[in-house]
Formats: structure tokens, C-alpha cells, sequence
């Protein structure tokens, strides 16, 4: 089996966001709450348990789905919003989805909404590559 495009960017991706997850619980696993919660700042990311296992929890699924193209593109479309959202919202708070403590918020949202970036740059390069949308996502109608 050849990996397609989206497929391959989506497992860098995860690996990568798995791989940075379990260092930052590791550099730093607390689950406390508030605005003096615990955290470590690790490639621009303030991390603490909330925050590492939101990762695990948004990228490791994206393991799996990087097993078919057109799980990858769904994916990467999905996860690129659900990853975007609290970018948003870290601008304009140090207290994201009130448990996630972002004392570096404003370089929280930078490396989210370039994280989402990629990840619509990387499906957006899969569906040109197929012709569209729905040759991107054709195989998730096909009976088995």
C-alpha cells in the first residue's frame, strides 16, 4: 500500500504532537486548576497534565486515522478546528476552556493556529492532488 500525501503529514504531525504530550507531562504532571496552576514551557506550548492529555487526546486518535486517506483528510480538517478553537480563545485569555493555564497565552495561540494552518495546508494539498472533496473522501461511502 502507497501512503498518500495526508496520510504521511498526518502521522509526522501526530508523532510529533504525541512525542511533545508525554514530555510535557512528564516535565511537568500536574492537574491543577486556576490561574496559579503549574506549568513548563516546551517548544512555545505551556504545558501541565490538562494540557498534555488534551494532546493525547487530539492526536493520538490521528494515529489511527492516518491508516486511510480519506480518514486523514477528514482528520486533519477536523482536528485543524478542534485545535484552532482554543487558539482563539488563548488570545484573548491566560485561562483557556477554564482548566487549561496559559500564563505565555499569546504563544499558546500562535503554535495552535500554526499547528491548524498546517493541517488544512497539508488536506487542502490532498484534495487538490485528488480533485476535490469528494475523491478525497470517496472511500468513506463504499460499502464493505
Amino acid at each position: 500500500m502507497r501512503w498518500s500525501f495526508a496520510q504521511i503529514g498526518l502521522l509526522i504531525i501526530c508523532v510529533v504532537h504525541v512525542i511533545q504530550a508525554v514530555i510535557g507531562f512528564i516535565l511537568e504532571p500536574s492537574f491543577a486548576t486556576g490561574p496559579g496552576a503549574p506549568t513548563v514551557q516546551l517548544f512555545g506550548m505551556d504545558y501541565n497534565g490538562w494540557h498534555a492529555g488534551a494532546g493525547l487526546a487530539l492526536f493520538g486518535p490521528g494515529l489511527v486515522f492516518a491508516t486511510r486517506k480519506s480518514w486523514a483528510v477528514l482528520y486533519l480538517l477536523l482536528a485543524a478546528i478542534a485545535g484552532a478553537l482554543p487558539g482563539i480563545w488563548a488570545f484573548f485569555s491566560h485561562q483557556v476552556a477554564f482548566v487549561f493555564t496559559f500564563p505565555n497565552n499569546t504563544t499558546d495561540a500562535v503554535v495552535h493556529l500554526v499547528t491548524a494552518g498546517v493541517m488544512l495546508a497539508v488536506a487542502a494539498i490532498q484534495i487538490r492532488m485528488d480533485g476535490g472533496l469528494r475523491n478525497s473522501l470517496g472511500d468513506l461511502r463504499k460499502a464493505r
